[in-house]
């Protein structure tokens, strides 16, 4: 389990949803769609379609991914531990001030020194264009399985379909693929165990029209909403996402820049908060955890899904130092079936140590 560092006044003043004093409510989940297969998702076959920059290739997606292998978050209903958000830097505030769109049309520049067998992109908050790394196309769409939880969450939160993060919707007593989804959750342990079951329930509620307009307002990837609304980010699902455009959305959303939700934002960024240790099974037995500075805030979402023969890993999110805030990027495409070793949480954190980032060294 990620180990729990003592969050300052100022940072969770920072973190806490905008209205406190609210009353709030759960909401009841509904049964997941019939026909799924034994793990997240359905039939595949759907053809990838192409980013906007036109790098061809097909890719067939399924499922949605396995969120956390590092075990149960805690006992029933318990909230995992979260470690100390980071205080924003005057830069990234001005980025924010700015629209948040700052590096948006910069063309992304060789990250030099980093290989990555997928696409790896980093982007200094404060400063610069886009990085890059990698054997695959970054400007190329495919589904976000579960890495789409980060905007489903603020999404639920801004429409009031969940209005407390900790209120538990019961288990409906299906079996599934990953033991930890056989409890109750709240919004918070969905995210960290990357329960799909949730969030097939908080899809239903929310609804198509809601839905689209949302990723619409977002700018996420090609933001449509097409088919069964608890289906569409998994399997053959319409929604897709280059990771060009993950980082984007990733730098609006720390930058305080989304258009819509925005009074959500804190409590979304604190519960993506995980040291990376935490994917320690997501790695080969025996693989070196990269050094982190003691004062290092980590947030991050996993991704996984599969397509006709070949596997999909995402590991999205951000790295907080004292005065310096990045996002990344990692998603790796390789042959054969997804399983619990994360090729995108291997080479993303790789690439993340090879940089010094997660050390906070200077540039």
């Amino acid at each position: 389990m990620p180990e729990r560092t003592r969050a300052s006044g100022a940072a969770m003043q920072r973190l806490a949803p905008r209205d406190p004093g609210r009353s709030f409510y759960g909401m009841a989940a509904e049964d997941p769609p019939t026909g799924a297969r034994g793990r997240p998702g359905g039939a595949r076959g759907k053809p990838a379609r192409v980013g906007r920059l036109g790098l061809g290739g097909l890719l067939v997606l399924a499922a949605c991914a396995r969120g956390s292998a590092a075990g149960p978050a805690g006992p029933r209903g318990e909230a995992p531990p979260l470690a100390e958000a980071p205080e924003r830097s005057a830069a990234a505030e001005a980025g924010a001030s700015q629209g948040a769109t700052s590096g948006r049309d910069a063309a992304p520049v060789a990250l030099e020194g980093v290989t990555h067998p997928g696409c790896f992109m980093l982007l200094e908050l404060d400063d610069g264009p886009p990085r890059w790394a990698g054997e695959q196309p970054c400007d190329q769409r495919t589904t976000p399985a579960s890495t789409f939880k980060i905007p489903h969450a603020l999404i639920a939160l801004d429409t009031g379909v969940v209005t407390d993060v900790d209120a538990l919707v019961k288990w409906d007593g299906k079996k599934y693929w990953i033991e930890s989804w056989h409890r109750d959750h709240s919004l918070r342990t969905a995210i960290y165990e990357s329960v799909v079951w949730f969030f097939q329930g908080t899809a239903r509620a929310i609804g198509r029209e809601r839905m689209r307009e949302y990723l619409v307002a977002f700018d996420y990837g090609d933001a449509e909403v097409e088919g069964a609304i608890d289906m569409f980010w998994l399997d053959d699902g319409s929604l897709e996402i280059s990771p060009q455009e993950q980082l984007r959305f990733l730098a609006k959303l720390y930058r305080d820049g989304l258009p819509r939700a925005q009074a959500h934002v804190p409590i979304v960024r604190e519960m993506l908060i995980r040291p990376p240790s935490s994917y320690e099974s997501r790695m080969p037995p025996g693989t070196p955890l990269p050094k982190v500075h003691p004062e290092l805030v980590f947030s991050a979402k996993t991704g996984t899904g599969s397509m006709g023969d070949d596997a999909v890993t995402w590991l999205v999110g951000h790295v907080g130092c004292p005065g310096r805030e990045h996002v990344f990027v990692s998603r790796v495409i390789t042959p054969g079936e997804p399983g619990t070793i994360s090729p995108a949480v291997i080479h993303g954190l790789a690439a993340l140590d090879r940089t010094g980032v997660l050390r906070c060294e200077p540039e």
